[in-house]
């Protein structure tokens, strides 16, 4: 399969981290900074969550594709999973009221060790049925965090045990809280339909244009998506706060 880069990812990648970026100017202009947004730019607001995860399906799925390209899935999983507990860590010493717990970058680290770990047994799974699989389990358990999964047309309510320990999973307990957070159930799933899509785009079986279209400026956000996650909200907050929108 070629390894050559296909820059309709990284415009998929790009584009969705500048909404991403957008969402939470939003989020600290009304949550941090106490203003008042029409509904339809409020976080919380059903159309502007629906938009939401759309960009975060492009973001996990996009990743998904692309760690089918990576020389040692596993390393880079582990190197984002540990820059992910860094940000914790800052948060936990330094930012008490801006804590964040198995954020964005842990839960990409999580999920490409898991596909590392299961390389094998997924790349033998026929790439439509990997794909849709992995969009059907994203449905079923897109609530799970919160104790619901969807069957169909009935929902079923899960009760959890109170434990400290799960978070990672999507499991809290009462005392957890966290700015920022991302689970591995069910993010993984939207990861796995990406990872399902890599063959047929590595083989070019895409139309001409997945492969040739071009924007240098978003190609290049794409290109520094995972940097640009990690700094965005300290800089965002930061700059609310010079303003006097958010106190420390």
């Amino acid at each position: 399969m070629s390894q050559k880069r296909v820059i309709m990812l990284d415009l998929l990648r790009g584009g969705a981290m500048i909404l991403v970026v957008a969402y939470h100017l939003l989020h600290d202009l009304v949550y941090l900074a106490q203003m008042s947004l029409p509904h339809w730019l409020t976080p919380g607001d059903p159309i502007v969550e629906a938009v939401h995860t759309g960009f975060l399906w492009v973001l996990f799925a996009v990743s998904g594709i692309c760690s089918g390209y990576s020389r040692n899935l596993l390393r880079r999983g582990v190197g984002l999973y540990l820059i992910g507990f860094a940000v914790t860590l800052v948060t936990v010493l330094w930012l008490s009221d801006f804590i964040i717990v198995f954020g964005v970058l842990s839960c990409f680290g999580a999920c490409m060790v898991l596909t590392a770990l299961c390389e094998k047994v997924l790349d033998r799974i026929p790439w439509p049925i990997l794909t849709a699989l992995g969009v059907v389990l994203w449905l079923v358990f897109a609530h799970f965090p919160d104790g619901i999964l969807h069957l169909g047309v009935c929902d079923v309510r899960v009760e959890f045990p109170n434990v400290e320990y799960l978070y990672s999973l999507g499991i809290t307990s009462d005392r957890f809280a966290s700015l920022d957070y991302f689970p591995v159930i069910p993010f993984l799933f939207m990861f796995w339909a990406g990872r399902g899509l890599y063959r047929p785009i590595a083989r070019g079986n895409f139309p001409a244009w997945f492969y040739t279209s071009h924007c240098r400026l978003i190609e290049w956000i794409g290109g520094h998506s995972l940097v640009i996650y990690a700094v965005h909200q300290p800089i965002l907050i930061g700059i609310l706060w010079c303003v006097g929108k958010v106190v420390l």
